[in-house]
């Protein structure tokens, strides 16, 4: 008893030392909130996905490797060190990002892109191209200012072996021109006067002291295996990712304090307690996002603030429980006992079927799908093995004090009139048939349209200021690229700055060169200044793969839920069960699908990390009622019916569905409410259709699961008969 009561105080300290790590950190292995790494889409800058040309077949790792080594010898050259070049091995391709630095001033892109794929292959070669001495023998370059002509020069210091070739083929070609080549192209032709011994070697004709230190960076940082484009990048202002920033973070402080006030008030001391562990389990997820250095994006924090209210469904299920054991009149101690046993078959099977999702979600996923995927992983991980352990420790414990051990701590809950969802079924039905009908028209009026993301495209969005001639600059872009474009002026509600988005018909890619033509075309026509704010390009190719990857998400998905089911709940028939489960996803899938479709959201990845985030949560309430129908089957009563049986264990859950239905709704309003405010379009079009989502899903596992499950049982019977 004793040994109990400090349980409590030993929580709290743990709780302390975990929020204390999860801000400040702990040595330079461990780091807190303020080291997250965020992603281009919060702080801006360049995302870029390169793949090898010019070659038949497929690089091996080591090539890979070697390349990776070469981009990151670049970008040290340029001092850009916090970045990450992952290697796609499977894929045969390199992934860059890298932030803007915050005193970042020139937003150019395109330069670093362009730069970091090229082979920069440093020859010397005789007058029939014969190759006298490769890059690979210098040994080191630096820039050097003749004291004379104030030209900029290149000087190469060749190593040991460098030194004797070049000796040997300045002998060999006395008279003669000696072309130094990068790539394929000749940056010097100089004729040789006499046999050079000495290891060194210059390379004039440079235009400024930046074209010569840009040539000195490359072939220090070495060539190439082979030659490397992308006509797929992202690239955002750090403008606008700090004000994303700001959005999401307040979202985030203004959801915890709505669910935790909620919770208090409407469930007491389990609530209390339930918003304690809350801190605690964001602690952790914090850690497990900061300390391996995970690249957070803005879904990603979306995703984030999603896991905290689908956390609190735990508790809620747990105080549900609690209540219902105090009205069939056990005491305060046997109650918190008896709801933890009753409800971790629901909280074990819910989190198991959302974690499911997540998984599926980052094997399929990358980019902003994956860091979405990550951190509702790590949530739903952290509240079953952390959350649901730490509320247990510290109710269990807090009730042996005479205080808290009062009836008047908790939530009674009162006795309540059996709703007939199964009888009314058929206005249920009809209902939803009505509904999934208008939205189908809606949509089909207003047409359903893949994103750039999906199909391949081009998108340049430019903040300017003043006035602009459309139909000119329209005519300019069109001419430089050779392509139809498309010109739209929007205003941002909250900044008043004017944004031109320039969309260029078809579904080609654009390369770095090309996208710099544009920028400069803009500015060319005077009266004000083009800005770019973000870029993206993708090749129709990556496109597919994209969406076919997506659609294999949703179905394994699916798939899943049904076999899951299928055996956790054979004695409801559980091919019936899952079945059922499964049409009741589709509702909510459909649902998602005709608010891209009536708002004229293009589908995107953010309909895939919608859809798969809706499958868990509707799949989760659905296991909540089937495990009550489980449970009730047990103690079934003779005389009463299937639809009974059913209206009975709908009735028993349905505070613990809308109460976490509002917990979830609430979270995910609060992002939309302040995407809209900062006009953050990517959450936006995120949050919206998520919030419809989630409204649906608590309808359907309410009003759909139950009564359609006893329409297959009762046809099944009438079978049999």
């Amino acid at each position: 008893m004793k040994n109990k009561k400090i349980h409590i105080w030993i929580a709290l300290g743990i709780i302390a030392v975990f929020l204390f790590i999860a801000f400040f950190g702990c040595g330079e292995d461990i780091k807190g909130i303020r080291n997250m790494r965020f992603g281009i889409d919060i702080r801006g800058g360049v995302e870029a996905v390169f793949e090898p040309v010019g070659i038949t077949k497929k690089p091996t790792a080591d090539e890979l490797e070697s390349a990776r080594n070469i981009m990151e010898g670049r970008l040290d050259a340029k001092n850009i060190l916090d970045r990450e070049v992952t290697v796609e091995k499977k894929k045969g391709r390199i992934l860059v990002r890298f932030p803007w630095k915050s005193d970042e001033k020139d937003f150019n892109p395109e330069e670093a892109i362009a730069e970091l794929g090229e082979t920069a292959k440093l020859t010397f070669q005789d007058e029939d191209h014969k190759v006298l001495v490769e890059g690979r023998d210098v040994a080191g370059s630096s820039v050097v200012q003749s004291q004379d002509t104030r030209e900029y020069k290149v000087e190469l210091h060749f190593d040991k072996r460098g030194t004797e070739k070049f000796a040997k083929a300045t002998e060999d070609n006395l008279g003669r021109n000696i072309g130094i080549y990068m790539d394929d192209t000749r940056i010097s032709n100089p004729v040789v006067q006499q046999k050079i011994e000495g290891g060194e070697a210059v390379i004039n004709g440079m235009g400024s002291r930046e074209e010569a230190q840009a040539l000195s960076d490359k072939i220090n940082a070495g060539a190439l295996p082979f030659s490397m484009k992308t006509s797929n990048y992202n690239t955002i202002s750090p403008t606008l990712g700090n004000r994303a920033l700001t959005s999401m973070v307040t979202a985030a402080a203004a959801a915890m304090v709505l669910v935790c006030l909620f919770m208090s008030f409407y469930y007491r001391l389990p609530g209390v307690l339930s918003c304690v562990t809350l801190l605690f389990q964001m602690a952790l997820q914090v850690l497990a996002i900061s300390v391996p250095q995970y690249t957070i994006t803005l879904p990603g924090i979306a995703g984030l603030i999603l896991s905290a209210g689908m956390a609190v469904d735990a508790n809620i299920i747990i105080s549900e429980r609690i209540s219902e054991e105090l009205m069939h009149g056990a005491s305060v101690k046997a109650a918190v006992r008896n709801g933890y046993q009753r409800a971790f078959s629901s909280v074990l099977d819910g989190n198991i079927t959302t974690a499911a999702v997540a998984v599926i979600l980052m094997m399929f996923g990358s980019g902003t799908m994956l860091s979405f995927g990550y951190t509702l992983f790590t949530g739903v991980v952290i509240n079953l093995f952390a959350g649901v352990w730490m509320s247990r420790t510290m109710l269990t414990s807090v009730v042996q004090y005479k205080f808290f051990k009062r009836p008047s701590m908790f939530r009674k809950k009162r006795e309540r009139k059996i709703l007939d969802f199964s009888g009314k079924r058929r206005w249920i039905f009809l209902f939803t048939a009505c509904v999934l009908f208008a939205g189908s028209i809606l949509s089909a009026a207003n047409g359903m349209k893949l994103d750039t993301q999906f199909t391949g495209g081009v998108i340049l969005k430019y903040t300017f200021t003043g006035n602009a001639d459309m139909e000119k600059l329209k005519e300019k872009v069109e001419t430089v690229l050779e392509r139809p474009a498309n010109m739209q002026i929007t205003r941002d509600p909250a900044s008043g700055q004017q944004k031109l988005a320039v969309t260029l018909a078809g579904n080609k890619g654009l390369s770095p060169k090309e996208q710099q033509e544009v920028t400069k075309t803009l500015n060319a026509e005077g009266g004000q200044e083009y800005k770019l704010s973000e870029t993206y390009a993708v090749e129709p190719y990556i496109g597919a793969k994209a969406l076919k990857n997506s659609v294999i998400a949703i179905v394994l998905s699916a798939l899943f839920i049904v076999i899951y089911i299928r055996i956790r709940f054979s004695s409801m028939s559980g091919l019936a069960a899952g079945i059922s489960a499964v049409a009741a996803l589709l509702h909510d899938i459909l649902i998602v699908v005709f608010v891209f479709g009536v708002c004229r959201i293009p589908v995107n990845d953010a309909f895939v990390a919608v859809t798969l985030t809706i499958i868990g949560y509707s799949i989760n309430d659905t296991i909540v009622l089937y495990d009550r129908i489980r449970e009730n089957q047990k103690d079934r009563e003779k005389g009463e019916t299937l639809a009974k049986l059913v209206d009975r264990s709908i009735t028993e859950t349905l505070g613990r569905s809308v109460n976490t239905a509002f917990t979830v709704v609430a979270c995910v309003f609060i992002i939309y409410l302040f995407s809209v405010f900062y006009h953050i379009e990517s959450i936006q079009v995120f949050s919206l259709p998520l919030l419809a989502g989630m409204i649906s899903g608590c309808y359907s596992s309410v009003c759909i699961v139950g009564p359609l499950w006893v329409c297959w049982e009762e046809h099944k019977q009438k079978k049999k008969k």
